[in-house]
C-alpha cells in the first residue's frame, strides 16, 4: 500500500467534521488546510504561526476564547495536550480527534469524564494507520481492551481496521516475545496479541 504523510488523516478529518453540527473550530489549525475546507474558524496559540488563508483566524490557547460549540477538531496533538483542552473547553457537542502519540490514552480519558465514542476511523499515514476518534457528551459502554483498541474500529467496518489490527498484532506479539523474562510485562502484550489474533480469524472467516 502507497502511504502519503497528512492528506488522507486530513481528508478523515473533514468528513468526520461535516457530520457534526456548527459552529465548527479547527485547534492548532497550523497550515489552516482543515479549517479552510470545513470553512470555519481556525486557531493557533502564537500569532506568528498563524498561516494566510481565507478563513477566520483566532489567537486562543485551545478553545479558551469560545463558547459553546457544535464541532470541535483537534488533531495531531499528544492525547494529554488534547484532554486538557477538551477539558479547560466550552461545551462541545462532537470532538473529532486525532492523538499522535497515544490514542488508547485518550479514548480511556474521554471514558472516564463524560464522553462516548461514537465514530472512529483510520488513515494511512508514516506508514502506520492514523486514528481518528469521535466522540459526544455520554457513557462510554466499552471497556478493557474493547475500549484500547477502538470499539468502533473493532466492528471491523471500516476498510483499513484489518490491515491496521495485523500491524498492532504484530507489534505486541513481538514486546511478548521480548518481555518473555518480565512475567507482568509479558502477560500484558501476550492478552492484547490473543485478542487481536481472535479478531484476525473471526475477520478472515467474514
Amino acid at each position: 500500500m502507497t502511504r502519503k504523510a497528512g492528506r488522507p488523516r486530513r481528508d478523515v478529518l473533514v468528513r468526520l467534521a461535516r457530520q457534526g453540527p456548527e459552529p465548527r473550530v479547527d485547534v492548532g489549525a497550523d497550515h489552516g488546510w482543515v479549517a479552510r475546507e470545513l470553512g470555519c474558524v481556525a486557531t493557533e496559540r502564537r500569532p506568528d504561526r498563524i498561516a494566510v488563508h481565507e478563513g477566520l483566524w483566532v489567537v486562543s490557547d485551545g478553545l479558551d476564547a469560545f463558547g459553546p460549540l457544535g464541532t470541535a477538531v483537534i488533531a495531531g496533538m499528544g492525547a494529554r495536550t488534547i484532554a486538557r483542552i477538551v477539558e479547560r473547553g466550552p461545551p462541545v457537542a462532537r470532538l473529532v480527534l486525532h492523538a499522535q502519540d497515544d490514542p488508547p490514552a485518550l479514548r480511556g480519558w474521554l471514558a472516564t469524564h463524560g464522553y462516548r465514542i461514537v465514530d472512529e476511523a483510520l488513515a494511512p499515514e508514516a506508514g502506520r494507520f492514523a486514528e481518528v476518534v469521535v466522540a459526544e457528551p455520554g457513557e462510554e459502554p466499552s471497556s478493557g481492551l474493547e475500549l484500547e483498541l477502538g470499539p468502533v474500529l473493532l466492528t471491523g467496518r471500516d476498510p483499513l481496521a484489518r490491515p491496521h489490527f495485523e500491524e498492532l498484532y504484530g507489534y505486541f506479539a513481538g514486546l511478548a516475545r521480548r518481555t518473555q523474562g518480565h512475567p507482568e510485562a509479558h502477560a500484558r502484550f501476550a492478552g492484547r496479541a490473543a485478542f487481536l489474533a481472535a479478531w484476525l480469524e473471526r475477520a478472515e472467516r467474514r
